[in-house]
């Protein structure tokens, strides 16, 4: 079947309306949010959050306690969904709609980072400038929890990056633009956030297709 060529924002607008479906009934990902939800806990109640690529909010649903959330998404579709929502009662919400490569963090400003499947987009250059964004942003002690796609071996990473880049090539589009999962190895990731200076780097959980990082500044 020939991979047809979406825009990532106009992607994400056109399945806002059933994301949630699709990812609690169709991909089974309760237990994943439920996980999501306990580290979220163990890092102590953070009050000033980031979420990056943060959709409809499936994972901004899961703070249940005093917090100031940022939430980031190129998607304006996903944002009105998130929009819709019922929050936890002391979550305060401030929602920007761009790209997080391009939106300024304010440096040693958060306690917690957190991203659920989205940061699989994007070349190794591209994560190790986005990990530094975040890592500058992170004050002493803070938390980055990213739970997204890994891929299980270094060949595959090598052969999913060589297709993305042809197809970008061919559609003369910057990368990141298109949607295409472009999921690293679980090395690498855990490479790029120890040379970012990441420390307690650990696994948290393993499924099949996810890995659940949990890193510390």
């Amino acid at each position: 079947m020939e991979f047809q060529v979406e825009n990532m924002g106009a992607h994400f607008d056109k399945c806002a309306s059933d994301y949630d479906r699709h990812f609690y009934e169709d991909l089974g990902m309760c237990e994943f949010y439920d996980e999501i939800e306990k580290q979220i806990k163990a890092c102590g109640e953070p009050k000033n959050i980031l979420v990056l690529g943060c959709g409809t909010g499936l994972e901004v649903e899961r703070i249940k306690h005093s917090a100031t959330v940022t939430a980031i998404d190129i998607s304006p579709g996903m944002l009105q969904e998130l929009k819709k929502k019922e929050l936890h009662l002391n979550v305060t919400l401030n929602i920007v709609c761009g790209s997080y490569f391009d939106v300024q963090f304010e440096e040693n400003h958060f306690d917690l980072v957190l991203s659920t499947y989205s940061l699989h987009h994007f070349t190794i250059e591209q994560k190790t400038e986005l990990y530094k964004k975040i890592y500058d942003c992170l004050k002493v002690e803070g938390y980055f929890i990213n739970g997204d796609t890994a891929c299980r071996d270094k060949e595959t990473e090598i052969k999913m990056l060589s297709y993305a880049k042809d197809l970008y090539e061919r559609e003369q589009a910057p990368f990141g633009s298109i949607h295409i999962d472009i999921p690293l190895a679980l090395d690498t990731e855990l490479d790029l956030l120890s040379d970012t200076g990441f420390n307690n780097i650990s696994l948290e959980r393993r499924w099949n297709k996810a890995a659940l990082i949990k890193s510390v500044k």
